[in-house]
């Protein structure tokens, strides 16, 4: 599998490949009040077990590969994901990340982890990340993360009341990395 699934240690959170052993953890991390990047979908407590089952046929299929992350404290508290692998180009798309703790330093951890097992270890070409045009909270953080906005995509998804939404596409490229990799640690850890 590309990329392959391993542990991945961090100072404020560490990223395990997702297994249905998570689910009961998981659920009760549902409870803790989420931090979801606009877009994403909370899991639904007690379907825990089907949402972990919908991702682990998403990466038997080589579609996709999620992360549990688990705080310093060793709480699990939530999720996060390659989608959109494409091998051929070396291409991953970071997404659908879900975290229940409202500690903008995990969420930027889970991300440079996400990033650097990218480049570092998969020699990833190209990460993408993508976020809804209006979520300007969100849209701060992959900039500060060092990402570029390649373009907007517009009327990309459709929004929980039925409208579309433009989605703002962002991207970080392997001769990039070195440099942001050194920048992001040092501004956000």
């Amino acid at each position: 599998m590309w990329p392959s699934p391993k542990k991945l240690p961090g100072s404020r959170v560490s990223l395990w490949p997702l297994t249905h052993g998570h689910a009961k953890a998981l659920a009760q991390a549902t409870v803790a009040g989420p931090f979801s990047p606009e877009g994403c979908k909370t899991p639904v407590r007690h379907d825990m077990t089907g949402e972990i089952s919908y991702r682990l046929e998403r990466q038997a299929d080589g579609l996709s590969l999620t992360y549990a992350v688990q705080s310093r404290s060793t709480r699990w508290i939530g999720w996060a994901s390659y989608s959109r692998i494409d091998r051929a180009h070396k291409k991953l798309e970071i997404g659908d990340v879900w975290l229940a703790c409202l500690d903008p330093k995990s969420y930027n951890q889970t991300m440079i982890s996400l990033l650097d097992h990218a480049f570092e270890n998969a020699r990833a070409n190209t990460v993408q990340i993508k976020a809804v045009t209006s979520n300007t909270a969100l849209r701060a953080r992959i900039e500060n993360l060092g990402a570029s906005l390649d373009g907007v995509l517009r009327n990309e998804i459709i929004a929980k009341n039925g409208e579309p939404q433009d989605v703002a596409l962002y991207s970080i490229i392997k001769t990039e990395w070195p440099e942001i990799s050194k920048s992001i640690c040092a501004k956000l850890l």
